[in-house]
């Protein structure tokens, strides 16, 4: 039966080696269900309804490709500002020089109050006209916005004016919001967006980079890196 089985096998690799044969290795299927799920983490995260990694590790609520270039930077200098709270904020803190988080949900504020780092400002703002326009109290410029929580559009305005020249807006839910990516592209930036499954989620959704023309952020080393469940 081994025998057999040894056959089949290259039976069908030979086979799908053929112009126009398409061949689906069934054995191959668990496979990605153990990076997606265990590698990943989704299976943790869709659990416990957290946007984490297979360790429990914090994860931004992105789509994982938009993750995964993240991880690749080196943003020990880099200082952020950020429109909604949570494990995103967890996740840049252990990687940047600061970050502004801005949340108006009371409740999530005092959650994530308790897990705050020493490098992080975490503010309570109510939705209203003072939530898009908290970023202007802080008299700065940022490497980069990222735009997840109220208020989006609004938002949005407020981030071409705070970020740096060579600076990167990310706008989560972009496929929702074609509107908004519209008015940023008309103010030259780059788009490029990041279809995917993420965290917690089981469909998929779009976090889009803004990329200043000017964008230049270094590589922590080699880029791109071999990704997660990757290799030759």
């Amino acid at each position: 039966m081994r025998f057999v089985s040894f056959i089949g096998k290259r039976l069908v690799t030979m086979l799908s080696m053929v112009p126009g044969v398409n061949v689906c290795f069934s054995e191959q299927i668990p496979d990605y269900l153990q990076i997606y799920e265990k590698e990943w983490g989704h299976e943790r995260s869709r659990h416990s309804r957290l946007s984490v990694d297979g360790n429990g590790e914090p994860l931004p609520w992105f789509t994982y490709p938009a993750i995964e270039y993240i991880q690749q930077l080196d943003l020990s200098d880099r200082v952020v500002f950020e429109w909604g709270s949570g494990n995103s904020s967890l996740f840049f803190a252990d990687r940047v020089k600061q970050i502004t988080s801005v949340e108006s949900n009371k409740d999530w504020f005092e959650t994530i109050s308790k897990k705050k780092k020493d490098n992080q400002t975490l503010v309570y703002v109510e939705e209203g006209d003072n939530y898009p326009a908290y970023i202007s109290k802080t008299k700065a410029l940022y490497d980069i916005i990222i735009i997840d929580g109220k208020q989006r559009a609004n938002c949005a305005a407020e981030a071409i004016k705070h970020i740096k020249s060579d600076g990167l807006i990310i706008l989560d839910n972009s496929d929702r919001h074609p509107d908004i990516s519209s008015r940023l592209r008309k103010k030259d930036l780059l788009q490029v967006d990041m279809h995917g499954l993420g965290p917690v989620n089981n469909y998929t959704w779009t976090t889009t980079f803004f990329f200043m023309r000017s964008y230049r952020f270094r590589a922590k080393t080699i880029q791109p890196v071999i990704p997660l469940g990757g290799g030759f």
